[in-house]
């Protein structure tokens, strides 16, 4: 069913439902697949994975060969003929072109170039786990919306099943009072309780309509006036794992977590590479040249003419008015900076399992309380009743069991879809929270 209902919502998306005939019921894992196919935070973070994978390749591609092209022309004014003797004469050439092709290979950068790879690599490696990080987000934000829909959703069907059992009620109340059985105090009390599960009925409506309209929000699609949710299905009250369980499967399986421990490594590569600037480089160097006259041949002549070049050829930046010194400077405080927020995630983690887990045993306790509350308020309604209309209760009594059962079954409806939210996010806050499978 679920799957059925998932291919359903995916395959009408923005375009909403056909009305032809009634849909299926909006499943979870059809929302949950909507979500992550139209949320723009996921794209986003998908262009983080591009974008790293690019400066990966950009680091790479600092230690491979460059291969480099010039070419010139110009016109001088002004020049003489020099005779410099009787046999040696260097003419006057006003126009003047040539064409350089080279090759250059680094060979020595203290480090630069491997550490800008490792850099990147670690960089590319934690954009793929953020993106992770957010798949989840995205994951536990529509579910967490489609539990509240159903909650909506259930909850204003339960007060509409009370509005028509306090009209049936109104009405008996009416022909007895007509009839003078009961009295207008009873009459008139029963009314203002109808009026009042009529306001409750129009408050359930509009968040229904609130709870619709975020589904909307998170699918780029949106649902039909007549779709049906899930309803939560009861459980037992839940026992969670014991918390350093959990705690340990937070460490390891948190995509936030092993980012910013990437990230961290990422950043001391940075400034080793930062480090680099101190020292020498070395690089192979070759070069083809054709020149109209070729500088390079003396006397010049005005004729095309060639000359190569091969050697190595080595850099020192012994002063440069601390350029280097302040890259350090910053890559080092970046990467103090990276460990901080190392650490800082694994603080917010470590208290997103504990408030999970506590959050997953308070409603599953909840559940099975209001589910027995709902029970025994069906009970006392019906039992206030039969005494009622023998003699032996007040009407008010009649009137509050009304109430305690619209409460008790909005009061389930809510606790049974918490739980269901609480077990998400425990599942999320453990690093266990997936998409579904389609």
């Amino acid at each position: 069913m679920r799957a059925k209902c998932a291919l359903l919502f995916l395959a009408l998306g923005p375009a909403g439902f056909a009305a032809t005939e009634p849909p299926e019921p909006v499943c979870a894992d059809a929302i949950v697949a909507q979500a992550l196919a139209y949320s723009l935070r996921l794209k986003s973070a998908e262009q983080d994975v591009r974008a790293a994978a690019a400066s990966l390749a950009q680091a790479g591609a600092q230690g491979l060969p460059t291969v480099s092209a010039e070419a010139r022309a110009a016109h001088y004014e002004g020049l003489k003929e020099t005779a410099l003797s009787p046999t040696m004469i260097i003419p006057e050439i006003p126009d003047r072109y040539g064409a350089v092709i080279g090759v250059s290979q680094p060979l020595y950068t203290g480090g630069r170039v491997s550490s800008l790879k490792q850099a990147a690599a670690l960089q590319s490696d934690a954009a793929r786990q953020a993106l992770a990080g957010t798949e989840s987000d995205v994951v536990l934000e529509a579910l967490s919306s489609y539990w509240s829909w159903s909650r909506a959703f259930f909850a204003l069907r339960a007060l509409r099943a009370s509005v028509d059992r306090m009209e049936a009620h109104a009405r008996d109340m009416k022909n007895m009072n007509e009839a003078g059985l009961a009295t207008d105090n009873d009459r008139l009390s029963t009314e203002v309780l109808l009026e009042r599960t009529r306001l409750q009925r129009t408050e359930a409506e509009r968040n229904e309509a609130l709870a619709r309209a975020k589904l909307d929000f998170l699918t780029g699609a949106s649902l039909p006036s007549n779709a049906a949710a899930d309803e939560a299905a009861a459980s037992p009250a839940a026992d969670p794992a014991p918390e350093s369980v959990l705690l340990e499967m937070a460490a390891t399986n948190r995509p936030e977590v092993r980012a910013a421990a990437l990230e961290a490594r990422s950043a001391a590569k940075a400034v080793r590479a930062a480090r680099a600037g101190y020292g020498p480089e070395l690089a192979l160097s070759a070069r083809y040249e054709q020149a109209r006259p070729n500088t390079l041949i003396f006397p010049p002549e005005d004729e095309w003419q060639d000359d190569a070049f091969v050697g190595v050829v080595a850099s020192w930046a012994l002063f440069d008015s601390g350029l280097t010194r302040g890259r350090v400077l910053e890559a080092r405080a970046r990467a103090e900076q990276a460990d901080l927020r190392r650490r800082q995630a694994e603080d917010r983690v470590a208290l997103e399992v504990r408030q999970a887990r506590v959050a997953l045993a308070n409603a599953g306790e909840r559940a099975v309380v209001a589910g027995r509350a709902r029970d025994s308020a069906a009970l006392n309604l019906q039992s206030a009743t039969d005494l009622w209309q023998n003699g032996l209760a007040r009407h008010a009594d009649v009137l509050d069991a009304h109430a305690q059962l619209t409460d008790a079954e909005f009061a389930l409806v809510s606790a049974r879809a918490d739980a269901v939210v609480a077990r998400a996010a425990l599942d999320h806050a453990v690093g266990i929270l997936a998409a579904p499978k389609p």
